[in-house]
C-alpha cells in the first residue's frame, strides 16, 4: 500500500502542464472501444427482456453470478 501511495505523492509534487496532463488523463480514461459495452441495452427485468425476446426471434443472454464482483469472496 506504501508504493502506491509514494507514486501519486511523486506524480503530484512534480510539476505538470497542460499537455502532459492532458496524456496522463487520457491514458487512464477508457477508450471508446472499453465502453462499447455501454451501448448494449441492458434489461433488468428477466420477464421483460424474455418477452422482448421472443417477440424479436433473437436470443436471451443472461449474466448470472453469486459473490463479490472481484473474486474476493
Amino acid at each position: 500500500m506504501v508504493l502506491p501511495v509514494l507514486a501519486v505523492a511523486a506524480v503530484l509534487a512534480s510539476p505538470v502542464i497542460d499537455s502532459q496532463l492532458d496524456k496522463l488523463v487520457a491514458s487512464v480514461l477508457p477508450t471508446a472501444s472499453e465502453d462499447a459495452w455501454l451501448k448494449i441495452p441492458w434489461r433488468s427485468s428477466l420477464t421483460k427482456a424474455r418477452a422482448e425476446a421472443q417477440e424479436s426471434g433473437k436470443p436471451l443472454f443472461l449474466w448470472m453470478m453469486n459473490g463479490n464482483p472481484l473474486g474476493s469472496t
